[in-house]
This record gives C-alpha cells, structure tokens and sequence, in this order.
C-alpha cells in the first residue's frame, strides 16, 4: 500500500510493507525511549520535544519548529513534489535529528505517544547547523492509508 506523489499538494510520503514470517517485530517497544504509548491528540506546537530511532542515526531528540509547514519541496529520483501540512523538527543540542536512512521513523512526543512519520531532511538549516527534519503528520498517515496503531497492551 502506498500514497501516490504529485508534483504539488501531498499531504503524506508513506508506504505500508510487511514482515516476512521469519522476522520478529515488537511494535510497541521503542528500544532505547520505553514503549509506544497510543497516539497523540493534541497536535504538536512549536518547542514540544520529540524523539525518534532511525536506522541510520539512531534515538536521536528533537524540538518541533514549526508545524502546518507549506511548500516544503523535496528532492526525488522522480523529480521534485511539494508537501503541505508537514512538520519541522530540528535537532537538540549540537546533533542532528536524523540521517540519510531514517525516512519511514515514528517520531513520539516525550510521553511515547506517536506524533510524526519522518520522511525528509536537509544536512544545514537549523539553529545548530546541523539540519531540519520534515515529518508528517502521523494523524494523517493512518488516515490516508487507512491503518490502526499496534495495541500498546493486551485486550486494548
């Protein structure tokens, strides 16, 4: 399952895959942070912390510097296309908040509740220098592909 690009107006960047058999998967424990909690309800506002484990970097830790974030133009072997909605993150400190690699990470508020879908980030930018991360909104990814969140305990 996958959201098609347009070169304008996407909203999310976000494809649906499965396991095979012999892979085991934990879908709520966050290695490093706890375990996911639910989804967050309140949107996301400018200075909320955020964190997330990405393949290439890691738990790495956020702080969210903009939300509702328009024409934000990303770079694909398929050309350029335009997201509007999306969330800017940069990294705490002097680290940056992702690496080439991480697209596809969850990100979570300081409590474990999913927030984000990381899909883009840019190596300068940033009060640190150190790069912006774009995520969508994690609201809208499940709604446009039509996904339920992995139960974080047993009967919930």
């Amino acid at each position: 399952m996958a959201e098609p690009l347009k070169p304008t107006e996407n909203i999310v960047d976000v494809a649906v895959g499965s396991l095979v058999p012999s892979v085991t998967f934990d879908p709520v424990s966050l290695t490093g942070s706890g375990n996911l909690r639910g989804m967050r309800q309140p949107q996301l506002e400018p200075g909320d912390p955020v964190l997330k484990i990405g393949r290439s970097s890691g738990l790495t830790f956020g702080i969210v510097t903009a939300i509702e974030l328009d024409s934000v133009a990303v770079a694909y072997d398929t050309g350029t296309h335009v997201f509007d909605r999306q969330i800017e993150i940069e990294g705490t400190g002097s680290n940056a908040f992702s690496a080439s690699g991480d697209s596809g990470s969850m990100i979570v508020d300081e409590s474990g509740l999913a927030c984000g879908l990381l899909f883009a980030g840019s190596e300068h930018g940033g009060t640190n220098g150190k790069g912006l991360t774009f995520a969508n909104d994690i609201h809208q990814v499940f709604a446009t592909l039509h996904l339920e969140l992995a139960s974080t305990s047993p009967g919930a």
